[in-house]
């Protein structure tokens, strides 16, 4: 985000001010249905709204800017941004390291970065980047399997299944930010229920505000992934942003110069990074 945004600390809508309340609102988590006397306020699950605040401090997202919001399609909540969020979000974390051109596949079985006609289109894929991975993080998608329904899906399929491959890219490449969050495209997919599950209640702790303090203490970085662990709340995306952490710490450790007088450092030793962090659940 350019500017703080003063979010909620409660989920309770009585504790809100009436910017709060504002704000809220444009993120779609509280609405009025009918007018005048018979106008009737509405609000979201605390669920919901615990996910939504988790999602925009997590991302650095706007929702004063429409960067990231609400949305409830079929009976279920998701976190909505669109795909430029999701590129804003991964060039922030210092780590993203480009993508190649969308490319997709013809009913031929020949892939080029150039749309096929609708008629032709089988499958998309995107690959992105990691300055701290050694391959692309690479994710296709057919159109038999991930298509939507409406306007734009008729008119624009390749476009569509385009931005649904890179979504998934980039999930993939940066699961801790982006876990949860999804653009219109997958809203309007089919399988929108399967995608966005009922968010969870809000962490029992504030993890990726601890994990940032902490980015240069191996110590206090193991202790916030077994605290994570212990609450049931250490995912995958989480576990592998600590050991990356970790490593970067224990690389930097092994490549400094010894101290004056210091004893010389056993060669070939290995750092086992994972005894520190335990598994996700």
């Amino acid at each position: 985000m350019s500017k703080e945004i003063a979010l909620p600390k409660s989920v309770n809508p009585q504790t809100w001010d009436q910017d709060t309340a504002a704000m809220m609102e444009f993120a779609g988590l509280t609405w009025i249905t009918g007018s005048g006397d018979n106008a009737q306020r509405h609000f979201a699950p605390a669920g919901i709204t615990a996910a939504f605040l988790e999602a925009v401090r997590r991302t650095g997202l706007d929702p004063t800017a429409r960067q990231i919001y609400a949305m409830q399609m079929g009976g279920k909540w998701t976190v909505i941004t669109g795909i430029d969020g999701f590129r804003v979000v991964a060039h922030r974390t210092g780590e993203y390291d480009g993508q190649d051109p969308i490319e997709y596949l013809n009913t031929e079985g020949n892939w080029s970065s150039i749309p096929p006609a609708k008629k032709d289109l089988v499958a998309a894929r995107a690959r992105v980047y990691r300055k701290d991975l050694g391959r692309p993080q690479e994710f296709t998608v057919t159109l038999a399997e991930f298509a939507g329904k409406g306007p734009n899906w008729d008119g624009r399929p390749a476009h569509m299944l385009g931005i649904r491959a890179e979504s998934h890219a980039f999930r993939k490449a940066f699961p801790h930010e982006l876990s949860g969050v999804y653009t219109p495209e997958d809203a309007e997919a089919e399988n929108l229920g399967e995608l966005s599950p009922e968010p969870a209640a809000a962490p029992s702790e504030d993890w990726p505000a601890l994990i940032k303090a902490a980015e240069h203490d191996r110590d206090e970085l193991a202790a916030i992934g077994n605290r994570a662990h212990a609450a049931g709340e250490l995912d995958e995306g989480m576990r592998l942003h600590i050991m990356r952490l970790i490593g970067a710490i224990d690389r930097a450790a092994a490549e400094a110069p010894a101290e004056p007088g210091a004893a010389p450092e056993p060669e070939n030793v290995e750092v086992i990074e994972d005894a520190d962090v335990p598994p996700a659940e």
